[in-house]
């Protein structure tokens, strides 16, 4: 299930920070603020536990997401990523990943989405990342 995010879900969406991005992980306070700025496009997705997040901007921006380690390759991703496609139906989407995680650009790259650029310093420790974009999905006939 996919629901947008409860208070309650921060204490297991910080593990998920913790073991997603040791280099550069959301504390409470940011993950508060985000739920704040971003009510009914931060989502979670819950089995018995929360398995992964996405925060996003209705403009096609990915903020930030995260799949528990344990969780991934089950298709948690995907759909995360399918709901931003159907709430920004038409908009091209975006994200910043770190050039060094090759994991996470084999997963965007296999939903379409390319390298369009390279950000100098992009993330607090001085790494760069890697500006992706998917294009927006052409819902027109053709024929």
């Amino acid at each position: 299930m996919i629901r947008p995010v409860r208070p309650k879900d921060f204490h297991e969406l910080l593990q998920i920070e913790a073991q997603a991005f040791p280099k550069s992980q959301y504390d409470r306070e940011e993950l508060w603020l985000l739920s704040l700025q971003y009510p009914h496009t931060f989502l979670v997705t819950v089995s018995n536990h929360i398995d992964g997040y996405i925060v996003f901007r209705v403009d096609g921006h990915i903020i930030s997401m995260a799949v528990r380690p344990q969780k991934r390759r089950e298709g948690i991703g995907t759909r995360l990523i399918q709901k931003v496609i159907g709430h920004c139906s038409g908009k091209s989407l975006r994200l910043e990943v770190r050039v060094s995680n090759v994991g996470a650009q084999r997963f965007y790259l296999n939903l379409d989405f390319r390298i369009k650029a390279r950000i100098d310093g992009y993330y607090q420790d001085g790494e760069d990342a890697f500006l992706m974009e998917r294009p927006a999905d052409n819902t027109e006939d053709t024929d």
